[in-house]
């Protein structure tokens, strides 16, 4: 068994178990941008009406939220309190939820129904999948197993078209896995689900390759040497040959 890309989705399935797994929500980032003087939408019910229209496209009786579910930390305002309730009411008349922390996530169990299942900080596993959400060293069987997921990084890729326009779109990455002092038995591969928030990203070929998790920090992937895909599946080749694509201007 293994996950497989919801076809120009940020959003992976799990077939044999019959199930949808998407990472860093963020519900609540629109007024944490507020607080600093920036106004945008609140667009946490869209967010939950595409949860649901995916749950329904691919017949999931499973919804893992792979961590960053909420986005304000440690505070927690009233329209994220509001609109996380809503989120978890909604799906939760649709599907089983389940939820692996991410780090923007403390005291999101307090804010869910007790029908919502929460795995550890560490990871899980599903058949042969490792899924955690990257920004805590993950447990020996969660690298272990064939493939790996894992969210936080929120992938993007950006490029210039041939009028030089710059674009910016959400990338999976696809990492291969390197075994070391810690994990001496590790997978094929380490799959970064880009965010299905919409306001998250982070250009992959742009920016310093700073700010990874533990895995990645401690060179238990091999980086430059990842498959940068499309959400439409169009393989753009190792992120080592993406590092410029005339960007500076």
């Amino acid at each position: 068994m293994a996950a497989v890309p919801v076809p120009g989705e940020p959003a992976l399935h799990l077939p044999d178990e019959q199930m949808l797994v998407v990472a860093d929500l963020h519900y609540g980032v629109e007024a944490e941008l507020l607080r600093g003087g920036v106004w945008v939408p609140n667009r946490a019910r869209q967010r939950t009406e595409r949860l649901l229209a995916l749950v329904a496209q691919v017949g999931a009786e499973r919804l893992l939220l792979l961590g960053d579910v909420k986005h304000q930390v440690p505070h927690s305002s009233h329209q994220q309190r509001r609109d996380l309730r809503r989120m978890f009411a909604a799906l939760g008349e649709a599907v089983q939820v389940e939820v692996v922390p991410g780090n923007h996530d403390g005291g999101l169990r307090e804010l869910a129904p007790g029908s919502v299942r929460f795995h550890p900080v560490q990871g899980t596993t599903i058949g042969d999948v490792g899924l955690h959400h990257g920004h805590a060293w993950p447990m020996p069987e969660v690298v272990a197993c064939r493939q790996v997921v894992a969210g936080h990084n929120h992938p993007a890729i950006a490029f210039r078209d041939r009028v030089e326009k710059l674009h910016t779109a959400p990338c999976w990455l696809r990492i291969p896995l390197l075994a070391g002092e810690r994990y001496d038995r590790v997978g094929e591969e380490l799959v970064i689900i880009p965010a299905f928030g919409e306001l998250a990203g982070r250009t992959m070929n742009r920016e310093p390759l700073t700010g990874f998790g533990p895995l990645l920090r401690n060179g238990y992937g091999d980086l430059p040497a990842a498959r940068v895909e499309s959400l439409d599946g169009l393989d753009f080749g190792e992120l080592r040959h993406l590092m410029d694509l005339r960007l500076e201007r």
